[in-house]
């Protein structure tokens, strides 16, 4: 994809939610112990659309490749005028491997969209005190059709819950402006503050290597000081054949970057 066109889709995307977004920003790294004032907020119109972002190369995993994402955005407006967008990055696969396999690339995330654009259509005219509220009202209809459109009764709910992200999203950004909240902290809901109270003094980033990311991209990870990836494995085949094409992957990995050393773990090996 031209990385302008994807700029200016996320440009566009968050233009469309007004100035409302940029003058009263959430500050993810603030803390404040203000116990928030829950208002009752009401959906009274929503939107969605999506863009279709192509791969650089075939994303392999849980025995599939992906050749692209659908990026899909979640629009909500409130009864008092206040409006919000939402950002989604469908991945059936990882959703559901049955979808898909059983349907075309393509049909598969289009089947999600659907999902996703039902979940719009029942929330618009709804109220609620905080997004868990929203999510907990509407998830059981979006998963029962998600089952519906998809002919599998045993579809993993994982698939509802992907589709249901950009709403999600869009929900409590809505929610912390309805009551103004500006940091983290002050948009989790009280009931669930004991559990997300801790905060880490450090965080590292875990790039996911796919099947067929080149062995050269790996160890040029590792060079910028990537010391923790997520090597993925269960290669499309039978069990012997996915088995010799996993040992062959991961011998060639630890012939590239075995004798690397890092300053982040007791021993100084890679993890």
């Amino acid at each position: 994809m031209n990385i302008n066109s994807r700029r200016n889709f996320i440009k566009t995307s968050v233009l469309g939610t007004g100035a409302a977004l940029i003058a009263n920003p959430i500050n993810l790294l603030a803390s404040s112990a203000t116990a928030p004032t829950n208002k009752k907020i009401q959906i009274v119109r929503v939107d969605s659309n999506f863009e279709r972002e192509p791969l650089i190369r075939p994303f392999g995993f849980k025995g599939g490749f992906m050749s692209e994402i659908w990026q899909t955005v979640n629009y909500l407006q409130s009864s008092s005028g206040i409006h919000k967008i939402g950002l989604c990055t469908q991945n059936v696969l990882w959703s559901d491997a049955e979808v898909f396999a059983a349907h075309s690339e393509s049909g598969g995330n289009a089947l999600m969209y659907a999902l996703t654009e039902r979940a719009l259509q029942i929330a618009n005219g709804q109220s609620f005190i905080t997004p868990v509220d929203l999510l907990e009202n509407i998830l059981p209809e979006v998963y029962e059709y998600g089952k519906k459109i998809t002919s599998n009764p045993h579809l993993r709910k994982t698939f509802a819950l992907n589709a249901l992200v950009g709403l999600d999203n869009a929900a409590w950004l809505l929610y912390a402006e309805e009551n103004g909240l500006k940091t983290f902290d002050e948009i989790i809901p009280e009931a669930y503050k004991p559990s997300l109270s801790y905060s880490h003094e450090n965080a590292t980033a875990i790039p996911l290597m796919a099947y067929n990311i080149p062995i050269d991209e790996i160890k040029a990870a590792v060079d910028q000081g990537y010391f923790f990836m997520k090597i993925k494995i269960g290669q499309p085949g039978t069990q012997e054949e996915m088995l010799e094409k996993d040992k062959a992957r991961l011998t060639a990995i630890h012939k590239a970057i075995g004798n690397v050393k890092t300053t982040h773990t007791k021993d100084g090996k890679l993890p």
